[in-house]
């Protein structure tokens, strides 16, 4: 049974899954899906070419799918946004479609967009991420699953932030963040290894401890970038978490947010 509140505006062509609530003053468009056991509470808006998965939790005033804000976007060009299952989407939240014909904005699964953070044009977000209050994306970002991102911080586009990675609160985000750090200050860089997120994301100690010892290759021992990548490449050559690191590294459009001089003393101990 679908639930559609009297006040609700749901276009004829839109295909709503079993057992979905559609609250008050929500507004679908045509051409969109919502998968079954979702639920969208009030003043909701979902744009045209939107695909939302099943068991989500949508809150008031959150809009899905709007038009890229991107001074590139050309009229009537059909773009897309995609969000899986079992996302939770907090008050106020914007998460706006591709600016290309054809192109994309996603969002994994199991997901927490807490209140007021965005979404921008282009991004690909992973499984279990967690942006915090008004976390801000730009275009073209890619974040990487259990990835945590704080309140108040702002990824610059084109930004990828690695797999459980941690993005401190209010910070400026310019330049790449490698799997299984921590990043903060404005402009961020990395501080240290993510030990509490790589343990929520079920990683054992003995893979905590050698991405800690690649680390402290990686930026703590004063040597060429290229060199310590060969070393640490030639130290865990079957470590699928290196190799992760290092495609990060090898693929990075924007460069690396680099430990600051400041950060030797925290790795030290």
């Amino acid at each position: 049974m679908i639930n559609v509140d009297r006040h609700a505006v749901v276009h004829d062509c839109a295909e709503i899954g079993d057992n979905c609530v559609i609250g008050p003053f929500c507004t679908v468009a045509a051409d969109t899906k919502i998968g079954a056991n979702t639920r969208l509470r009030s003043h909701v808006v979902v744009e045209p070419h939107t695909v939302i998965g099943e068991d989500c939790d949508i809150f008031p005033f959150v809009t899905l799918g709007i038009q890229s804000q991107d001074l590139k976007y050309i009229a009537n060009t059909v773009t897309h946004t995609e969000i899986g299952d079992r996302n939770i989407i907090r008050e106020f939240v914007s998460v706006h479609s591709g600016t290309e014909e054809g192109s994309k904005s996603k969002i994994g699964n199991d997901c927490a967009l807490l209140a007021h953070s965005h979404v921008a044009h282009n991004c690909t977000v992973g499984n279990h991420v967690v942006m915090s209050h008004s976390a801000t994306l730009g275009g073209h970002v890619i974040i990487g699953n259990y990835a945590n991102i704080g309140g108040l911080s702002a990824i610059h586009q084109f930004c990828h932030v690695g797999t459980a990675a941690m993005v401190g609160g209010m910070c400026k985000v310019a330049q790449d963040v490698l799997p299984f750090t921590i990043a903060d200050g404005a402009p961020a860089h990395m501080r240290v290894i993510n030990k509490i997120g790589m343990e929520r994301a079920g990683y054992n100690a003995e893979e905590i401890a050698e991405v800690r010892k690649a680390f402290r290759i990686l930026f703590m021992r004063e040597l060429r970038l290229e060199t310590a990548v060969a070393e640490v490449e030639g130290e865990f050559p079957d470590s699928p978490r290196i190799a992760l690191m290092i495609e990060a590294i090898k693929s990075s459009q924007r460069g690396l947010a680099r430990p600051e001089s400041a950060t030797f003393e925290i790795n030290v101990s």
